[in-house]
């Protein structure tokens, strides 16, 4: 696809700052834009004019996740000399994000007289907490000020200890001519010869908590990449290998370094944070890339396992967090994200996550350092997970501001009937069960490789006897699908949804189901062409632009692939992969976002959903998890083996792997289609042993023998 459809935004970031900005860099402060670091806006507004006009944008480029330049020239206006036409001025913005925010302006005359004019700066902060600016909420802050003097100006915020502030340096060519400062606005006089030239770096440093946070390298230095380049790397047709790319560079430049490792946060500009649900299903999905984000998601998780009940934080012994916030509504315990602990899948996913990693590497060392906050977490879903001793895993908030829906859906309106309105109170999604089911199996799996063969048994015992119920309480006969959940009196939500497809994922559906359910998620009103809608567009509350009652989410269509090729419904997995990468190859720099729209593909490309993250970690992982899919690749470090399976689709026709790290050895995989059959043309996978038998695409969880 070549339509290259832009994001709403243009979003900078690095590291733990972002910049979230307009087509023409603008910051504006109704807009949902800023700089944000520490869950601050600490830059609201950033506007550059001309003669009292807006700038006409000419073009922009990204060059890089923290770097961008934008092109511009002058609208028709008056000058001293009388008019000016368009074109008479060309500036150029040269922006970079790295711990700070840099912007190096130029301004050319092209006139045949010299140009007096006035350039105009709106630069200033809000100080508002990240959440106040998603939720569009902005209360005053009265405390913010504003100094400005020379060449420097302070926007600072301090209120009952918490302080934030952005020092901001501005350097011109014309050192006769200081700029004026006028509330939040900076004028500059210009005088302009004929091809006369006028630059002006402004460098903004953000202070948190009294330290200042320093660019991080050269400003004017190319970007640097990414990932290293001895990482894992992939060769095939663009339609893959383009989305792979970006998805496997996105997923490290959304790394946080942590005590020596580094976890992905969730997604840039909203959670740039430590995210239980999302940074546990990234690393899942992105086993391909490295053990690295499992690593960083179980080291950084596990101290923060919660050790005794709070309501207020949703917390109960054993229970993985959801979310840590830094910014003033947390300090001020507005908010109970510190962390919070209101996500009922996080603690069978860190399960999962550290058997996939066990699975990768072959380090017992690992299961050292996190069997046991494994097992807390476990127990914590037979303890409490269950709130009423029936087998299910079911939700419901203790907090006056908790979620009120606390599975992977979590907007308020996302489980409902099929009537619209919202389901009663506890819930049990239909995907919890399956997520548990997995994470039941893989525990088995790590307590019989410690030598306890008893706890090993029991637990495939319940796992099995969780299959049983849940195929009893969920099925909907008469439609030929699984309910998406049941509500608080133990009846079934038989609204049609996407949830079913994370079942198939984690191998808990019987093969009859599995393929009734994969023939209804592909039907006209769950499958949109690029992805499969969150709801189905005969629901009563259907609506494609919404956040999750009809929108695509691309890991969620990539999960629902990943169980279907686990079913061995390999065709009907290739169309949904095929959907999701045609969507990336249509919108800008080939970047899937956290979610779109649910149009249907008849109507047009992809269409961007207003708030999403871009980059988003879950949406990275889509693309590297669908190699792995085409692969066929289950790995068994621990065992020296690799098990390949691989199959491709008619429209890719070869696929080939290099610096596959699977226990420490450096495996190269080259897979080719012709005709029908698909082959393995060539492996080197040093001292594992390589078994091609097929493992039924079981990637995670229920590995049976």
């Amino acid at each position: 696809m070549t339509i290259q459809i832009p994001h709403p935004s243009v979003v900078l970031h690095s590291g733990d700052i972002a910049l979230a900005c307009g087509l023409a860099g603008e910051v504006r402060v109704d807009d949902m834009h800023g700089l944000f670091v520490g869950d601050t806006r600490v830059l609201s507004t950033y506007r550059l004019m001309v003669g009292g006009q807006e700038w006409e944008l000419l073009g922009r480029n990204r060059e890089g996740h923290g770097s961008a330049t934008f092109t511009f020239q002058n609208p028709l206006m008056r000058g001293a000399r009388g008019e000016l036409p368009p074109g008479t001025l060309f500036l150029t913005l040269r922006r970079r994000v790295a711990g700070a925010l840099h912007d190096d302006l130029t301004i050319r005359g092209y006139a045949d007289h010299t140009i007096e004019t006035r350039l105009s700066l709106q630069l200033d902060a809000d100080f508002a907490d990240v959440f106040e600016v998603k939720d569009r909420r902005l209360p005053p802050r009265l405390d913010v000020v504003r100094q400005g003097d020379g060449e420097h100006l302070t926007l600072k915020y301090e209120r009952a200890g918490f302080r934030r502030a952005l020092e901001v340096q501005i350097v011109t060519s014309d050192t006769g001519r200081q700029p004026s400062f006028v509330g939040s606005e900076i004028t500059f006089d210009l005088l302009l010869e004929p091809k006369g030239e006028w630059t002006c770096c402004i460098h903004a440093e953000v202070v948190l908590d009294g330290v200042t946070q320093p660019f991080v390298g050269d400003p004017h230095d190319p970007e640097p990449a990414a990932m290293p380049d001895s990482d894992v790397s992939v060769s095939c047709d663009p339609i893959l290998q383009l989305p792979f790319e970006r998805g496997h560079s996105d997923l490290y430049a959304l790394a946080v370094p942590h005590d020596g490792a580094s976890f992905i946060s969730a997604g840039v500009p909203w959670f740039m944070c430590l995210f239980g649900r999302d940074t546990l299903v990234s690393a899942l999905m992105a086993g391909m890339i490295g053990a690295w984000p499992a690593r960083g998601a179980l080291g950084a998780l596990a101290p923060l396992q919660a050790t005794e009940r709070d309501d207020w934080r949703d917390a109960e012994p054993g229970k993985i967090p959801h979310e840590l916030r830094r910014g003033e509504l947390a300090f001020r315990h507005v908010i109970p994200h510190t962390p919070y602990f209101g996500t009922h899948d996080a603690p069978a996913l860190f399960c999962l996550t550290l058997w996939n990693a066990w699975r990768w590497t072959g380090d017992d060392g690992l299961l050292d350092a996190f069997f046991e906050p494994a097992q807390r977490a476990l127990r914590w879903c037979d303890e409490h997970g269950d709130r009423d001793g029936d087998g299910l895993q079911e939700y419901a908030t203790r907090s006056d501001r908790g979620y009120y829906n606390q599975s992977w859906k979590d907007a308020v309106d996302a489980i409902v009937y099929p009537d619209g309105d919202c389901a009663k109170l506890p819930i049990a999604t239909v995907e919890l069960q399956g997520y548990l089911y997995a994470a039941r199996l893989a525990m088995a799996e790590l307590s019989a490789r410690r030598g306890d063969e008893g706890e090993a048994a029991r637990l495939r015992e319940d796992a099995a006897a969780l299959r049983d119920l849940v195929e009893d309480k969920f099925w909907l006969a008469d439609e030929g699908f699984y309910a998406i959940a049941l509500d608080g009196d133990k009846k079934p939500v038989a609204s049609i949804s996407s949830n079913p497809g994370q079942l198939l994922w984690t191998g808990l559906a019987s093969p009859a189901h599995a393929r009734r359910t994969a023939k209804r998620l592909l039907a006209d009103d769950m499958f949109t062409g690029w992805g499969l809608r969150t709801l189905s567009a005969e629901h009563s509350r259907y609506n494609p632009l919404s956040y999750q009652r009809g929108s695509v989410w691309p890991h969620d269509t990539m999960l629902t692939a990943a169980g279907m090729f686990r079913y061995g419904l390999r065709d009907q997995a290739a169309a949904l992969i095929r959907g999701v990468l045609d969507a990336a190859g249509a919108l800008e720099d080939s970047r899937l976002p956290e979610l779109f729209c649910g149009i249907e593909r008849e109507l047009g490309g992809p269409v961007p959903y207003a708030e999403a993250n871009i980059p988003q970690a879950w949406a990275a992982a889509s693309a590297p998890l669908a190699v792995q899919l085409f692969l066929g690749i289950v790995p068994d470090a621990p065992s020296g083996r690799l098990y390949l399976d691989p199959w491709l689709p008619e429209w890719l026709d070869r696929l080939e792997i290099d610096r596959l790290d699977v226990g420490g050895e450096c495996v190269r995989i080259v897979v080719t289609r012709e005709g029908t059959t698909t082959s393995i043309e060539e492996v080197d996978a040093g001292h594992l042993e390589v078994v091609t038998e097929p493992r039924n695409g079981a990637l995670w969880g229920a590995i049976e023998d």
